[in-house]
């Protein structure tokens, strides 16, 4: 009897399928081995002269491909083979990966980290895609969740090899690594099962709207969005978000050091704490099965957020702001998982490769604004103060954002009951 209660939730668990297990096992190993080549390349550019500018100019670089591309990259997931896409971009990322290990120049790491990028603006929607695909529908929100979750304990990892292969001086390893996680990247894409052929397995009524779209049109996704009254208000709303998000991140090495007098191993610890943070909010996440408990969950998760991060910008120490860093992240990542199960579940199948290239576009779109804000903000405010107010501006940000969303669902809700009456 004790069997059948252990037996049933594995089956009922996304690990009980064969695909998922590979899919979310290779993608948690290749986000380990680009974080490798992530924190390597950020030192080699410091190592190498490169100074603020140049690696603020790398970073800004490596966001061009998506946005350039989020029109052509939608098309290509929503109406090409799943495993031709996928094998090739992980090999074209194997073999720029490879160049850099037997170059360490500047130029040369500015053309992989393009090239890199480039090939995953094609990747990571396709994933997206085919990720519900593989585990049906009533196991998204649980198979983004495990996503997010490996993602947060796979990219401390890599970091934290990086920096000891730099220290060490045996980087290429690093790089070389990296390479074989993307060929077996390339590996796992060849032997899942599932599939998406694009145009071969689209209902017709689906092929009919998808028609109507213009070829490639970068608004294709957000036309798509657009439609849904509730996706919508929390679409624009967390577009704001990354922009306060993300321009924290050039001003948190300030916080941590200068502010709360963080040691290097102290600061580097905190990919762990934010790491464990991440952790936590994929497994709130994964518990929360409906739409409209997700859309309203997705809003207190961002919201809660920004709120931690006021604190953050008060912190008294290094290990309260450790704690209030986990925290943070365990928000966030409550409210991404929980965002991306219910963009998910309500974006139709053959329209999903649009819509999240289009989400991955604008997202990059966003994080090169706040490159400069979060610059701006820490030579004028000050870190701390630059913590509050963007915390400040993102909870006002999120609460505006769960109104809209909760008279969405409301008329919405209206809707469905006069169709019913009728």
């Amino acid at each position: 009897m004790s069997f059948i209660f252990v037996k049933r939730p594995f089956q009922n668990s996304v690990w009980a399928v064969r695909d998922a297990r590979i899919a979310l096992g290779g993608r948690a190993l290749s986000t380990a081995g680009t974080s490798v080549t992530s924190i390597a390349a950020i030192l080699l550019l410091h190592d190498g002269g490169a100074g603020p500018f140049g690696v603020a100019a790398f970073l800004a670089a490596l966001v061009i491909p998506a946005i350039a591309t989020m029109g052509i990259a939608g098309r290509v997931v929503d109406t090409m083979d799943s495993r031709v896409v996928l094998v090739a971009a992980s090999l074209i990322q194997a073999a720029a990966v490879v160049a850099l290990g037997f170059d360490h120049s500047v130029v040369m790491i500015f053309l992989t980290g393009v090239v890199i990028s480039l090939a995953q603006a094609f990747e990571q929607p396709t994933w997206s895609a085919l990720l519900p695909r593989i585990v049906g529908e009533d196991r998204i929100g649980q198979a983004i969740s495990w996503q997010q979750g490996l993602a947060a304990v796979a990219s401390p990892i890599g970091a934290g090899l990086g920096g000891l292969l730099m220290t060490l001086d045996d980087i290429a390893w690093g790089f070389w690594a990296d390479a074989a996680s993307y060929v077996l990247l390339a590996g796992a894409a060849l032997i899942i099962r599932t599939r998406r052929h694009g145009a071969i397995d689209t209902p017709a009524t689906a092929g009919q709207d998808a028609a109507a779209e213009p070829k490639a049109s970068w608004t294709a996704g957000l036309r798509m969005v657009a439609r849904d009254r509730v996706l919508l208000p929390l679409f624009a709303a967390i577009l704001v978000f990354v922009i306060l998000v993300e321009g924290i991140n050039p001003v948190e090495v300030f916080l941590a050091r200068d502010a709360l007098g963080a040691t290097d191993w102290q600061y580097g610890l905190g990919e762990f704490f934010a790491g464990a943070g991440g952790v936590i909010g994929a497994a709130v996440a994964g518990r929360i099965h409906t739409n409209t408990t997700r859309a309203r969950v997705a809003t207190l998760g961002f919201g809660g957020a920004a709120v931690v991060m006021v604190a953050a910008g008060l912190a008294p120490g290094y290990w309260v702001y450790a704690v209030l860093i986990t925290l943070l992240t365990a928000s966030f990542g409550t409210g991404n998982a929980t965002f991306g199960a219910l963009l998910t579940s309500r974006t139709p199948d053959a329209h999903r490769g649009r819509v999240y290239a289009a989400l991955n576009g604008l997202a990059r779109s966003a994080s090169l604004i706040s490159l400069g804000l979060g610059g701006v903000g820490n030579a004028v405010l000050g870190p701390r103060a630059t913590f509050i107010v963007a915390g400040i501006a993102g909870a006002v940000t999120m609460a505006v954002a769960s109104i809209a969303v909760l008279r969405a669902q409301r008329a919405e809700a209206s809707s469905l009951a006069a169709g019913l009456v009728r």
